[in-house]
């Protein structure tokens, strides 16, 4: 198994996979105030800006992608540290029981916002009445907004893991099947595969991106292509020491190209010319935009950022409760704020602020040293202080 031992590497993987985390409450916080709102979810009344159409177009377009990468990554690495069954426990603490725990608490508190505001007229009355239909309406099923990565990271390591035991003896069968997945070592085949895989599943959509994936019944496109990404992932982790230095290297070169083919394809989808450009070509530019600013964020992160550090260890554990949780504050604090007379910039500012805030606060008194804290990524103990 080509790999190394480097911890700090692996600590960068694990830093940017919380910066993809942190990344959904700014893509969240974003939606209220876009030119373009999405339809059901609250959008101030007096102010938009094409500004945060960028923000949620150029989080969106890579995000996901970036974090089904890293979890392919985690998972080989976990899996060919502690083998299969302890593997399975592992995620069964760490996925299945968090995802499950939410969609009794976290969803129904996510809805509670929303909820409150249209039930009381924005807060104008609270009556029994209206605490009883409150109560009744949060926990009507409505998909499972968030959480949905957590369902289909959970499928994928049972795919992953059933291909591991069966499949791998398969494929060592089938010589021209076994030569083939040997070549995927060498980035001259893999990085053009990837494209191309990445692009053909990007056509099962409907939409020029990928849309959002409600309900419990998994959808073949969303396996098809995350699933591509994922497996990439565990290939970054069997190969890293021919990928890792690659990543280095180019890093800042994937993140300009990244950059511009992502302006490019923005411009196009705002100036309306989405409605005459060809959806293959809306699509490539998609592809292009997706891939080079998950590899280049990649190399960035394994070159430049410092993931031994104090401050980003706890930052990363603390990610996946700030993920779990900033939906709900979002919502609330944009629907507080959204009446204010206050600039729409500032609005925006505290939107992300203030959730970031109080979620870190409950991670510390309430999780990092709780049972909370636990399932989401193990005991931690607190320092004892010396005198």
């Amino acid at each position: 198994m080509p790999t190394t031992s480097n911890t700090g590497r692996i600590s960068s993987m694990d830093a940017l996979r919380a910066l993809a985390m942190f990344l959904g409450l700014v893509l969240h916080a974003s939606m209220a105030f876009m030119q373009s709102p999405f339809e059901g979810f609250y959008h101030v009344p007096d102010y938009s800006s094409q500004a945060f159409d960028a923000v949620f177009f150029g989080i969106h377009i890579f995000r996901m992608q970036l974090f089904y990468v890293i979890a392919g990554f985690f998972f080989r690495l976990l899996y060919y540290r502690i083998g299969t069954t302890a593997f399975m426990k592992h995620r069964t603490q760490r996925i299945l029981v968090p995802l499950l725990v939410g969609l009794f608490t976290i969803l129904p508190l996510t809805y509670l916002p929303a909820v409150f505001y249209r039930v009381t007229d924005g807060g104008t009355h609270f009556t029994l009445a209206d605490s009883r239909l409150i109560i009744h309406d949060i926990f009507i099923w409505r998909g499972p907004l968030h959480l949905w990565f957590l369902y289909y990271l959970m499928m994928f390591y049972i795919i992953g893991l059933g291909i591991r035991q069966w499949g791998l003896y398969i494929i060592q069968k089938i010589k021209w099947l076994d030569s083939f997945v040997k070549s995927l070592s060498k980035p001259a085949i893999i990085l053009p595969l990837l494209a191309f895989g990445s692009f053909i599943t990007l056509l099962l959509f409907s939409t020029i991106t990928v849309e959002y994936a409600p309900g419990l019944i998994p959808k073949p496109s969303f396996m098809a292509y995350y699933g591509l990404f994922f497996f990439a992932g565990w290939l970054l982790h069997e190969y890293m020491g021919t990928w890792f230095p690659l990543l280095r290297r180019y890093s800042l070169l994937f993140v300009m190209l990244g950059t511009a083919s992502g302006i490019y394809l923005f411009r196009l989808l705002q100036a309306g010319n989405d409605a005459t450009t060809p959806m293959l070509w809306l699509k490539a530019l998609a592809t292009l935009t997706t891939l080079s600013l998950v590899i280049g964020l990649m190399g960035v992160f394994l070159k430049w950022v410092n993931a031994e550090n104090a401050t980003v260890r706890y930052l990363s554990d603390a990610s996946y409760w700030v993920y779990l949780v900033h939906v709900a504050l979002v919502n609330a604090t944009q629907l507080c704020l959204g009446q204010l007379s206050i600039p729409g910039s500032l609005k925006f500012m505290l939107c992300v602020i203030i959730p970031l805030g109080i979620s870190l606060f409950t991670y510390q008194w309430f999780v990092r040293y709780t049972v909370v804290g636990y399932y989401l990524h193990g005991s931690r103990k607190k320092k004892s202080v010396t005198v």
